[in-house]
């Protein structure tokens, strides 16, 4: 648990599977506020088919930078959209390589808890979605990734309320 007494809870995975909607379920849900992911953000202006190693080392450091500022505004939670891990499996997947400053902060920035998402959620497409690499490859190199940090995590599943349902229980036996 951070310094702060909140605790953070991360949730990760493939693309459209759900984690933003998660994330604010959970937020509404404990009263507190929730950290997007920045990405969406900065390819709001930014060309998504034209991008650098260097562009995701700026969305990394925004990223660290909006979760510290979230965590003031936080009540006994924060949860947050994605983390380094899914900057360092984008990297590995468009570049064949990650930018240092994601390999050394990917285990800096803490988390006391992931949730790994499954992928029965139906892929929904919008501006920002590629659907360029299997989800089920994703999921796998998040678990891999997760176990090589030693993190704590739990898989989260099920459609709709049962997928908040699932992810408010295991909140609630853990914390």
């Amino acid at each position: 648990m951070e310094k702060s007494g909140i605790i953070k809870i991360a949730v990760i995975g493939a693309e459209s599977t759900g984690k933003s909607e998660l994330c604010e379920v959970l937020a509404k849900y404990y009263n507190t506020v929730w950290v997007p992911e920045y990405a969406r953000e900065y390819f709001n202006d930014s060309d998504i088919y034209n991008y650098t190693l260097q562009d995701l080392v700026t969305i990394a450091k925004k990223q660290i930078e909006n979760e510290n500022i979230f965590l003031k505004k936080a009540n006994k939670f924060l949860f947050c959209d994605t983390t380094l891990i899914t900057l360092k499996i984008w990297a590995e997947l468009e570049f064949n390589q990650t930018p240092e400053f994601i390999l050394e902060n990917v285990s800096k920035v803490k988390y006391d808890h992931y949730f790994l998402m499954t992928n029965e959620v139906p892929w929904m497409q919008d501006v920002q979605r590629q659907n360029k690499f299997s989800r089920n490859m994703i999921f796998n190199m998040n678990k891999v990734e997760l176990e090589k940090l030693k993190a704590p995590y739990n898989v989260i599943n099920g459609l709709n309320d049962e997928r908040s349902n699932n992810a408010i229980k295991l909140i609630d036996k853990l914390f």
